[in-house]
């Protein structure tokens, strides 16, 4: 192999593991009381995936000359990206309908209290999902925190309410339970009330 396409192959080969290694970083940082910011940079998987995945397929198909090695390598590679495809585009297909509604926090406007709701156009109404979060601070060290998850299932609980009940205190109020986090006064961690 002349040197020149050697040097192409490492680079797609490094190019996808670099573009694995963010979408990591990127789901990582998405739990609750991880960097915002990084978060909704980094996790996505259908453009850092599938990048991953397209140099993963360009490195199989510029590299090794075997005739049996590289026809096995390629009918994987093809055979990955197909699923690929097929996986973005039934996500797609079932994907929600979102709305979010953003309220600050009274006397603190590095605080935010964000509801986001998704109707599926797949599923019955009864299906539709609620995530309340607490976004604290703004920029690289901005955090998300999540204080809800309503709504998976039929007979889950609905969302009634939830809001800012004082300076540094949210209620979180369904059909079916009502929880009061306190935050914290340095970092505005929540802190669930017992």
């Amino acid at each position: 192999m002349p040197k020149a396409r050697r040097a192409l192959v490492r680079l797609l080969l490094a190019g996808g593991a670099a573009a694995v290694l963010l979408y990591t970083e990127g789901q990582w940082e998405s739990r609750s009381g991880g960097l915002m910011l990084v978060a909704d940079l980094l996790n996505r998987p259908e453009l850092l995936l599938g990048a991953a995945l397209a140099a993963l397929i360009a490195a199989a198909w510029l590299g090794d000359r075997r005739t049996a090695v590289r026809t096995a390598t390629r009918a994987v590679t093809v055979t990955a990206g197909v699923v690929f495809l097929l996986g973005v585009l039934a996500a797609h297909k079932v994907s929600a309908a979102e709305t979010r509604s953003r309220e600050t926090a009274p006397a603190r406007p590095e605080l935010a209290l964000v509801v986001v709701h998704r109707s599926y156009a797949t599923a019955p109404k009864d299906n539709d999902d609620w995530q309340v979060l607490l976004e604290v601070g703004a920029g690289w060290s901005g955090r998300r925190w999540s204080l809800a998850q309503i709504g998976r299932a039929p007979d889950d609980a609905r969302l009634v309410e939830a809001s800012w009940t004082g300076r540094d205190q949210i209620t979180v109020v369904t059909d079916s339970y009502r929880r009061v986090f306190n935050l914290d006064q340095d970092t505005g961690e929540p802190v669930e009330a017992r």
